[in-house]
């Protein structure tokens, strides 16, 4: 343990706020949460809530990262991008038990959670989720803010749109192409190129519904 760690305020108390807090501690920070139940609600597991969001913009400098642990693809970019504009430091948190190729790609403000595997030459966007045990083959782009569940496996050379969230246990072939706004069942297995804004689900995976 660091005698003086850094600090990180986190937005988001759920447990996708809990695991980010863990993988925080684990390199290092001094967590401290905000969420707009403050102050109803004042401990988050074993961390302390210290302010709402408006608290959280008030006095984001203080802390030497800005992290926002919010599942919701859309809202989390919205959040994010209101932190960046008022010129607070945001950062990636990447577990040490994640194995991660020198050669990958990682940008910031990814949450990338425990047994995860990164290939080389694989891109992850700004804003992802890489959830426990996914793994992720060469050459693959995830384009920013998309969700990949616990234990999907993505064969190399796939690229997934911005927005779309990849569900748990679910397979991509390799060279495919999933578009922005997908949502993929679980466990689906995915063998061809997916358009914009639809669900899938199955073996193989098909359309279910189209926004």
């Amino acid at each position: 343990m660091l005698t003086h760690p850094n600090t990180i305020a986190i937005l988001g108390i759920d447990d996708h706020g809990k695991v980010a807090a863990e993988i925080a501690e684990q390199n290092g920070y001094q967590v401290f949460f905000f969420d707009n139940q403050y102050p109803q609600v004042k401990q988050c597991g074993h961390w302390d809530v210290v302010g709402n969001e408006d608290d959280l913009k008030a006095h984001g400098s203080s802390y030497d990262a800005i992290f926002v642990a919010l599942s919701h693809n859309k809202i989390r970019k919205q959040k994010l991008s209101e932190f960046k504009s008022l010129g607070f430091r945001t950062t990636a948190l990447i577990s040490p038990y994640a194995i991660i190729s020198e050669y990958a790609e990682i940008n910031d403000a990814v949450l990338i959670v425990a047994n995860s595997t990164i290939n080389y030459g694989v891109k992850v966007g700004e804003g992802c989720i890489i959830n426990t045990g996914a793994t992720i083959d060469h050459g693959c782009v995830i384009d920013p803010y998309v969700h990949v569940s616990p234990g999907v496996n993505i064969a190399a050379e796939v690229r997934i749109g911005e927005f779309s969230w990849v569900g748990i246990g679910s397979t991509l072939t390799h060279h495919i192409k999933i578009s922005h706004t997908v949502i993929v069942g679980a466990g689906a297995v995915v063998l061809n190129d997916i358009p914009a804004e639809v669900t899938v689900v199955g073996c193989p995976a098909h359309i279910v519904r189209r926004k």
